[in-house]
Protein backbone atom coordinates (compact mmCIF):
# COMPACT_ATOMS: atom_id res chain seq x y z
CA UNK A 1 0.00 0.00 0.00
CA UNK A 2 2.79 2.41 0.88
CA UNK A 3 4.65 1.60 -2.36
CA UNK A 4 1.47 2.27 -4.33
CA UNK A 5 0.94 5.64 -2.64
CA UNK A 6 4.57 6.60 -3.16
CA UNK A 7 4.33 5.61 -6.83
CA UNK A 8 1.12 7.68 -7.24
CA UNK A 9 2.73 10.66 -5.54
CA UNK A 10 5.80 10.52 -7.79
CA UNK A 11 3.55 10.07 -10.83
CA UNK A 12 1.39 13.10 -9.85
CA UNK A 13 4.48 15.27 -9.34
CA UNK A 14 6.48 14.21 -12.41
CA UNK A 15 3.75 14.27 -15.08
CA UNK A 16 2.92 18.00 -14.68
CA UNK A 17 6.64 18.82 -14.70
CA UNK A 18 7.14 16.82 -17.90
CA UNK A 19 4.07 18.37 -19.53
CA UNK A 20 5.14 21.90 -18.62
CA UNK A 21 8.65 21.31 -19.94
CA UNK A 22 7.23 20.17 -23.30
CA UNK A 23 5.09 23.28 -23.84
CA UNK A 24 7.73 25.94 -23.37
CA UNK A 25 9.63 27.36 -26.33
CA UNK A 26 12.32 29.18 -24.39
CA UNK A 27 15.49 27.48 -23.29
CA UNK A 28 17.05 29.72 -20.70
CA UNK A 29 20.37 29.23 -18.97
CA UNK A 30 20.88 29.90 -15.29
CA UNK A 31 22.65 33.14 -16.17
CA UNK A 32 20.44 34.77 -18.84
CA UNK A 33 16.68 34.94 -19.14
CA UNK A 34 14.28 36.16 -21.83
CA UNK A 35 11.23 37.85 -20.29
CA UNK A 36 9.08 37.63 -23.43
CA UNK A 37 9.14 37.98 -27.22
CA UNK A 38 7.04 39.26 -30.09
CA UNK A 39 7.09 39.17 -33.85
CA UNK A 40 7.15 42.50 -35.67
CA UNK A 41 6.95 43.86 -39.20
CA UNK A 42 8.73 46.85 -40.67
CA UNK A 43 7.07 50.24 -40.29
CA UNK A 44 8.16 53.70 -41.37
CA UNK A 45 11.91 54.23 -41.18
CA UNK A 46 13.46 51.93 -38.59
CA UNK A 47 10.20 51.47 -36.67
CA UNK A 48 9.06 47.93 -35.87
CA UNK A 49 5.33 47.24 -35.54
CA UNK A 50 4.36 44.33 -33.23
CA UNK A 51 2.32 41.56 -34.85
CA UNK A 52 -0.60 39.87 -33.09
CA UNK A 53 -0.45 36.19 -32.21
CA UNK A 54 -0.63 34.09 -34.32
CA UNK A 55 2.05 35.87 -36.35
CA UNK A 56 1.11 35.93 -40.04
CA UNK A 57 3.28 37.53 -42.73
CA UNK A 58 3.09 37.79 -46.50
CA UNK A 59 5.76 36.09 -48.58
CA UNK A 60 8.44 38.66 -49.44
CA UNK A 61 7.94 40.53 -46.17
CA UNK A 62 10.64 40.99 -43.50
CA UNK A 63 9.98 38.99 -40.33
CA UNK A 64 11.49 40.34 -37.11
CA UNK A 65 11.70 38.31 -33.88
CA UNK A 66 12.06 40.75 -30.98
CA UNK A 67 13.20 39.49 -27.58
CA UNK A 68 12.19 41.51 -24.55
CA UNK A 69 14.23 42.29 -21.45
CA UNK A 70 17.08 39.83 -21.83
CA UNK A 71 19.88 39.45 -19.32
CA UNK A 72 21.65 40.04 -17.10
CA UNK A 73 24.90 40.24 -19.06
CA UNK A 74 28.34 40.54 -17.46
CA UNK A 75 30.55 43.61 -17.93
CA UNK A 76 34.16 43.60 -19.10
CA UNK A 77 37.00 45.57 -17.45
CA UNK A 78 36.00 48.73 -19.38
CA UNK A 79 32.43 48.56 -18.06
CA UNK A 80 30.83 47.38 -21.30
CA UNK A 81 28.59 44.38 -21.90
CA UNK A 82 29.03 42.21 -24.97
CA UNK A 83 26.29 40.02 -26.38
CA UNK A 84 25.60 38.47 -29.77
CA UNK A 85 22.83 36.67 -31.66
CA UNK A 86 22.61 33.51 -33.77
CA UNK A 87 19.57 32.89 -35.97
CA UNK A 88 17.99 29.89 -37.69
CA UNK A 89 14.93 29.70 -39.90
CA UNK A 90 13.35 26.26 -40.13
CA UNK A 91 10.92 25.45 -42.93
CA UNK A 92 7.57 23.64 -42.75
CA UNK A 93 9.33 20.34 -43.51
CA UNK A 94 11.79 20.75 -40.60
CA UNK A 95 14.76 21.64 -42.82
CA UNK A 96 17.05 24.49 -41.74
CA UNK A 97 16.67 27.10 -44.50
CA UNK A 98 18.89 29.81 -43.04
CA UNK A 99 21.56 29.77 -40.36
CA UNK A 100 23.57 32.85 -39.39
CA UNK A 101 25.91 33.32 -36.44
CA UNK A 102 27.39 36.40 -34.82
CA UNK A 103 24.79 38.82 -36.22
CA UNK A 104 25.88 41.75 -34.03
CA UNK A 105 29.66 41.37 -33.95
CA UNK A 106 31.20 44.47 -32.36
CA UNK A 107 27.76 46.14 -32.45
CA UNK A 108 26.82 44.12 -29.38
CA UNK A 109 29.73 45.54 -27.35
CA UNK A 110 27.81 48.28 -25.55
CA UNK A 111 26.85 49.56 -22.12
CA UNK A 112 23.46 48.11 -21.20
CA UNK A 113 21.27 49.75 -18.58
CA UNK A 114 20.92 47.32 -15.65
CA UNK A 115 22.98 44.83 -17.74
CA UNK A 116 19.85 43.96 -19.77
CA UNK A 117 19.16 44.23 -23.50
CA UNK A 118 15.64 45.70 -23.74
CA UNK A 119 14.65 44.65 -27.26
CA UNK A 120 17.33 42.77 -29.20
CA UNK A 121 16.02 41.36 -32.47
CA UNK A 122 16.94 39.56 -35.66
CA UNK A 123 15.40 39.88 -39.11
CA UNK A 124 14.69 37.37 -41.83
CA UNK A 125 13.66 38.82 -45.18
CA UNK A 126 11.49 36.27 -46.91
CA UNK A 127 11.37 35.63 -50.64
CA UNK A 128 8.07 35.98 -52.57
CA UNK A 129 8.77 32.57 -54.17
CA UNK A 130 9.04 30.66 -50.86
CA UNK A 131 6.26 28.16 -50.13
CA UNK A 132 3.46 29.25 -47.81
CA UNK A 133 3.31 27.46 -44.47
CA UNK A 134 4.39 27.52 -40.85
CA UNK A 135 8.05 28.36 -40.23
CA UNK A 136 10.13 28.43 -37.05
CA UNK A 137 12.38 31.32 -36.08
CA UNK A 138 15.10 30.30 -33.62
CA UNK A 139 17.10 33.06 -31.98
CA UNK A 140 19.96 32.41 -29.54
CA UNK A 141 21.39 35.28 -27.54
CA UNK A 142 24.62 34.81 -25.63
CA UNK A 143 26.98 36.67 -23.35
CA UNK A 144 30.44 36.96 -24.90
CA UNK A 145 31.95 37.93 -21.55
CA UNK A 146 30.04 35.55 -19.28
CA UNK A 147 29.00 32.06 -20.22
CA UNK A 148 25.23 32.47 -20.30
CA UNK A 149 22.95 32.01 -23.27
CA UNK A 150 19.24 31.65 -23.94
CA UNK A 151 17.27 30.46 -26.96
CA UNK A 152 13.81 31.47 -28.13
CA UNK A 153 12.01 29.45 -30.79
CA UNK A 154 8.71 30.73 -32.16
CA UNK A 155 6.49 29.90 -35.11
CA UNK A 156 5.13 32.26 -37.75
CA UNK A 157 3.01 31.70 -40.84
CA UNK A 158 3.81 32.83 -44.38
CA UNK A 159 0.80 33.18 -46.65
Amino acid sequence: MMKTNLFRFIWMVLIPVLLLSCTTSTSTSKLISIEDYTFARSGDGDQLIPVDDPAVFKRGEAVHLVLQNVGPFKKDASGLNWFDLDMEIIGPDGEVLLSQTGLLGDGGHVALENNKAETPFATCTTNPDVAPGVYKFKLTIYDKIGSGKATQTASFTLE
